[in-house]
């Protein structure tokens, strides 16, 4: 087909069993949960066919007004060739304007997106599995909290900190659909993880924390009475824990990169690592 035969327009909640079923066919395990979720909180757009129908879907989300991330981004496999996964992208990149921008590529898609002035800034790990063991809640001298309306300020103000931009609307959302604890050491929020039900079971994610130990000991509080699948996205910060998730019957199942366009965020201001995503297409 040529160029011409294909428009962008909108995403509409109606796309999404559709776009569920593209998300399905490249194995990628997200429900329609997940997708409500993701579309919610973003800015997706379809391109369809001349006849109308759907022939791949992206989205974005937006963190302010200097960066966003780009996310589920497909285009089923009779369609591929025809340079709509470009046509896409040029869509979200005049969407977002000055914006930095930030995926996650897997291997199919990286040329696209280096085509498209992306580079490679490091490395997400995804681990998952059944929970073979849960991890004994250690012992420190934290102040371990679940997160509530109070609570919820301070654990947005160090995300916010820590990753240079604001993502208030997203950790409300998340915080709304899961569980979630924060760590203080002196009344100081120090870190804080979450854990929803998403995929083929639960994401636990976003993890920020000072140091491993905090890490450690916040997962740890929140894995202490689950049973069933479990899934991380770690980034390159998480590798000294790594082992110690992969003890309780975990597996890293696939690994990533991590792209940037622009300034690469996050910050690092307020001393805390990033551990763990929220997903891959959230950051």
């Amino acid at each position: 087909m040529d160029k011409t035969d294909f428009t962008v327009r909108e995403m509409r909640e109606s796309d999404l069993p559709t776009c569920l079923t593209f998300t399905q066919q490249v194995n990628w395990p997200h429900r329609m949960i997940d997708w409500q979720l993701h579309f919610s909180m973003g800015n997706g757009s379809i391109i369809e066919d001349s006849k109308g129908d759907i022939a791949g879907c992206i989205l974005w989300w937006d963190y302010g007004s200097n960066y966003a991330t780009v996310g589920l981004v497909v285009v089923p496999s009779h369609m591929q060739g025809n340079g709509l996964g470009r046509t896409l992208m040029d869509t979200v990149m005049s969407q977002t304007g000055a914006r930095s921008l930030q995926l996650v590529a897997t291997v199919a898609g990286k040329r696209l997106y280096q085509q498209c002035g992306f580079v490679e800034r490091g490395a997400i790990y995804q681990v998952q599995g059944q929970l073979t063991t849960q991890p004994v809640p250690t012992e420190s001298n934290l102040d371990i909290e679940a997160i509530d309306d109070t609570s919820l300020n301070d654990m947005q103000a160090l995300d916010a900190c820590t990753y240079g931009c604001s993502r208030q609307k997203l950790l409300t959302a998340v915080a709304q659909s899961g569980k979630g604890l924060i760590a203080y050491r002196d009344d100081k929020a120090v870190g804080f993880a979450m854990l929803r039900t998403s995929g083929h079971g639960q994401t636990l994610g976003p993890v920020l924390a000072e140091s491993d130990n905090i890490a450690k000991a916040l997962i740890s509080r929140l894995l202490c009475n689950e049973t069933g699948f479990i899934r991380f996205d770690l980034s390159e910060n998480a590798l000294n824990i790594k082992p110690w998730l992969e003890s309780f019957g975990l597996t890293e199942v696939d690994k990533v990169s991590l792209m940037v366009k622009g300034a690469f965020l996050p910050s690092n201001a307020s001393g805390v690592r990033i551990y763990s995503l929220v997903s891959q297409a959230f950051g």
